[in-house]
Parts: structure tokens; C-alpha cells; sequence
């Protein structure tokens, strides 16, 4: 690579505010929306862990313990949704037709998962490019107008690729079926296929993502984001689709007299 070549590289990737090396996509892959999720993951923690995660709506007999019980309870083995024309299930078998709402203890957990997930390209670009950031700013450098500054960015750019090449040959001298298919191409031939196998990592990612999304919910459907999305926009209500439903049912049985009473 010429320093010529070098500079349009490095045009390319340049970003004011993203650093060396990385440009607009990365920084929407990596930085926004693992940001976007730390934001949730602090308002969805704070009322799970620091406050109370729900409200029941208890009968008038329940005590403050019994409320208590009932809250903690139905947090941890979940609860399930109707339709408003639905009648509370009373047997078991009844029980494995309805909607179970099993997704809004690990909604901060999920969130966590998916923010770290996306900086996993991002981490594995800076491991296996550290050379990369030096030579593009050497390439711009290379541009400026005072020769005796130029000359001296065009040294540092020319150490740059000559270390380049030095690693280039210590990989041709390696063994291993990768390393033997890319054996003989130019030093820059390297950072041309991590540059798009990053980018490939980025789509897998995001696709991943969304199919976790799908078995976490329990929908098959692949866009159900923009769907719930759509019913925000329009003012569907929730009661009908059952998606992120606000209120749900849950069954606690309360020892009264020796007896076992279902409350829900």
C-alpha cells in the first residue's frame, strides 16, 4: 500500500468523534446501541432490584405479609395473560392453554447479554488491527503541506508498513489451513479480509440478536419489534395482542383453616 492508497483508506474510516480506525457503522453497531441498551438496563434494574418489580392486586383479607408473599412469589414463578373475555383458568390442563408471561425477570440480564454482544466485533477488530489506527494517521499526516513535518509523518508511515510486512512474513512462516490459504498475499490483503469478516460478525450479531429476541418473547414472529411498534403508533391496546402486557394473572394458594384457597 502507497501512502497515496493509505490516505483514501484512511478518509474512509476516519470519523471526527470515533477515533482511528473506525467509522459511522461500527460506532451504530457497537456504541449506540449497546449505549441505547445500558440506558435501559439502569431504569429496568432500578425497579426490579431496588424497588418493587410489580403491584399485585390482592383480596381484602391478604395482610401486608401475605401481599408480601404473594408479589415475590408470583415474581419468581411467573405469571400469564387473558384476553378480557377469557375466564381464569380453575384446572390444571386448562393452565397449558394460556399465555405464559415468563420474559419480564431477565428483561436487565437479556439486555446486558445483547450490549456485550455487540461489542464483540468491535473488540475483535482492535485486537487484530493495533497497527491499523498508526498507519492511517500517518497517511493524513503524510498530506500536510510543511515538508519538514511530511517527511517526517511519511518515515513513521513507511516504518509503519515495514513492520506491516514483517508480520505479514512471520504469517506466511506459520502453519494452519487459514493461515495457508491466505499464504503469499500482500500485507494489506489482511486487513482487507478482517475488515470484512468484522463486518459479517456485525450482521451475524444483529441477526442473532433478533432470534434471541424471538425465543426470549416466545413469538414466531421475526418482526414483532416493528409490529409493537406499529401498535404504538395506531393506539392498539395491549389487552388485545398480549404483547408486553401490563397487567397478568397469577395463582397463589393461602392455608386457611387447615385448607389449601386459590387466590388470583
Amino acid at each position: 500500500m502507497d501512502p497515496g492508497g493509505a490516505l483514501k483508506l484512511s478518509r474512509f474510516f476516519h470519523v471526527a468523534y470515533g477515533g482511528e480506525g473506525v467509522d459511522f457503522i461500527d460506532q451504530l453497531n457497537y456504541q449506540f446501541s449497546s449505549g441505547i441498551l445500558v440506558m435501559f438496563i439502569v431504569m429496568i434494574g432500578f425497579r426490579q432490584y431496588v424497588g418493587k418489580p410489580l403491584d399485585c392486586w390482592v383480596p381484602q383479607e391478604f395482610t401486608s405479609s401475605w401481599e408480601d408473599y404473594a408479589e415475590n412469589l408470583c415474581w419468581v414463578q411467573n405469571t400469564y395473560f387473558l384476553l378480557p373475555n377469557e375466564a381464569i383458568p380453575e384446572e390444571e390442563f386448562e393452565m397449558l392453554k394460556v399465555k405464559h408471561i415468563s420474559y419480564y425477570q431477565w428483561v436487565a440480564i437479556v439486555l446486558a447479554g445483547q450490549a456485550m454482544m455487540s461489542w464483540i466485533p468491535h473488540i475483535f477488530w482492535r485486537v487484530w488491527s493495533k497497527r491499523v489506527p498508526v498507519l492511517l494517521r500517518n497517511a493524513r499526516e503524510a498530506a500536510i503541506p510543511d515538508k519538514e513535518l511530511r517527511h517526517k509523518a511519511i518515515s513513521c508511515l513507511v516504518a509503519a508498513l515495514e513492520e506491516l510486512s514483517e508480520a505479514s512474513k512471520r504469517f506466511r512462516r506459520t502453519r494452519g489451513v487459514f493461515k495457508r490459504c491466505l499464504r503469499g498475499a500482500p500485507p494489506t490483503t489482511h486487513i482487507t479480509l478482517l475488515f470484512l469478516f468484522v463486518r459479517m460478525a456485525f450482521i451475524v450479531n444483529n441477526i442473532g440478536q433478533i432470534y434471541i429476541m424471538r425465543k426470549f418473547i416466545g413469538t414466531n414472529d421475526t418482526f414483532f419489534g416493528l409490529h409493537v411498534f406499529q401498535e404504538l403508533l395506531t393506539g392498539s391496546q395491549w389487552e388485545v395482542s398480549g404483547l408486553f402486557p401490563r397487567v397478568t394473572y397469577c395463582d397463589v394458594k393461602v392455608r386457611k383453616l387447615g385448607q389449601l384457597k386459590p387466590a388470583s
